[in-house]
């Protein structure tokens, strides 16, 4: 079934998706739905697919997944309140049924502090993996990119300022729970696609993967962080070699922009 046929199952209005901030409903719409950044070409799901949307924020690419797999059985994961509130009512506009876990996935049970931030919610992290200054200096680099900065409202020389308080720190306390006590509790037998983009925290989500879940597992297309001088160095080659003794086929997706940041997406299949 081409893309087309596949997609024109259901139609997503941008102007309908509640979001916390416009510009991130904005950018992430334009990752998923056109740039597919976590369905490279010539990869397709199958109609009953089985899908883990680990760090799903308000929800962009569970809807994604609608639209070109009208029957998958989307299971997403958001542990912030602020956001999960906006993945709720975003499932329930477009009458997806979901499974909503308000948690985010882990090497572990228990209760970790989060630092959200208001106006970067897709920057938001576990504390102990959250960089605040380094992500609020990636933002800026990439808003002083821009051939214009008009869309701020504010003169240029406010960036710092405007930036400073986006990225003011709110501490939460958020559930965690490992990937194989949800494959466990649900009863599911395969999972046609695992996405993960959980700021810093994509090794300790594959942590929490059983080794009699990962034969379960067909596809992954994965956020990994591997910054130089910090504790995520040397994380790209790590997790890929892992993947691949599991038995994936793995294969960076390119250079999307984030690279020279230290931000790389990776797409690893099972199947030939």
């Amino acid at each position: 079934m081409s893309a087309t046929s596949q997609e024109c199952a259901m139609e997503i209005d941008p102007r309908r998706i509640a979001g916390v901030n416009a510009h991130e409903t904005a950018f992430l719409y334009e990752e998923i739905f056109v740039r597919r950044a976590y369905l490279p070409d010539g990869v397709r799901l199958p109609p009953d697919a089985v899908v883990f949307d680990v760090g799903a924020n308000i929800g962009l690419y569970s809807l994604f997944v609608r639209t070109v797999c009208p029957d998958a059985t989307i299971h997403a994961f958001e542990p912030l309140p602020p956001v999960f509130e906006k993945l709720e009512r975003n499932m329930a506009a477009y009458g997806v049924p979901a499974k909503l876990f308000p948690c985010a996935l882990s090497d572990g049970d228990g209760e970790v502090d989060f630092t959200f931030y208001p106006g970067y919610t897709t920057m938001s992290a576990r504390s102990t993996h959250a960089a605040t200054e380094a992500d609020r200096e990636f933002i800026k680099r990439q808003v002083l990119d821009k051939p214009t900065v008009a869309e701020l409202g504010e003169d240029a020389d406010l960036l710092d300022e405007m930036l400073e308080y986006q990225f003011r720190e709110v501490p939460y306390v958020c559930r965690t729970r490992r990937l194989s006590d949800v494959i466990a509790e649900q009863g599911v037998e395969r999972v046609d696609m695992l996405k993960v983009d959980v700021q810093r925290a994509e090794a300790d989500v594959l942590r929490g993967v059983e080794e009699r879940h990962w034969p379960l597992v067909r596809r992954i297309a994965l956020e990994v962080h591997d910054e130089p001088g910090t504790a995520t160095e040397g994380r790209l080659e790590s997790l890929c070699a892992e993947l691949r003794g599991r038995g994936f086929t793995v294969a960076p997706l390119g250079d999307d922009g984030l690279v020279e940041s230290g931000r790389y997406s990776v797409f690893a299949s099972r199947l030939p």
